[in-house]
């Protein structure tokens, strides 16, 4: 499992903070998303790599693969959880070939929605702990490191969709 974020003491972590700075994400990224245009969002990066929907599609599964993990943990710690296999999820799902506004819509109203639930965790619950794909992490962190890799995602899409920004997919 790759890791996006450093981790943060957890007992410094607050739940309504990270709520936000999901939210934060999304309004930041909204805007600029909106302005992708259909054939923009259909075609690939460059050969091998996904179009603007796949990846917001790889976003959408780890909304929904993260949303389960951050409830499970809360239920019951110590759970081992499995990752996904990303690529064919993506595949699977049929992104590529899905209307790039029902894309953005789905990937926002789902992140609202992890937003919603993370806001809502005791603060004792981000000190839980389980393991995904093989390591050992808090549900802070979970959280965290969800953060941080959808801002990786954003941040390496803006300069090939013409959005300004730096980096590469």
């Amino acid at each position: 499992m790759v890791m996006y974020a450093r981790e943060t003491e957890v007992a410094r972590l607050e739940p309504e903070e990270l709520g936000e700075r999901l939210a934060g994400v999304l309004r930041e990224a909204m805007p600029w998303l909106v302005t992708v245009s259909e054939a923009e969002a259909s075609v690939p990066e460059r050969e091998g790599k996904w179009s603007a929907k796949q990846v917001i599609g790889h976003l959408i599964d780890s909304a929904v693969n993260n949303l389960g993990r951050i409830v499970r943990l809360q239920i019951e710690p110590g759970q081992s959880l499995p990752g996904y296999e990303q690529e064919a999820w993506v595949g699977l799902q049929h992104y590529a070939e899905r209307d790039w506004a029902e894309v953005l819509a789905l990937w926002f109203a789902l992140n609202e929605h992890v937003a919603w639930t993370v806001r809502h965790i005791e603060k004792g619950g981000l000190g839980k702990s389980g393991m995904v794909a093989g390591q050992t992490l808090t549900l802070g962190f979970l959280i965290e490191d969800y953060v941080a890799h959808m801002e990786h995602h954003l941040r390496q899409m803006r300069p090939w969709l013409g959005q300004g920004g730096e980096g590469s997919r």
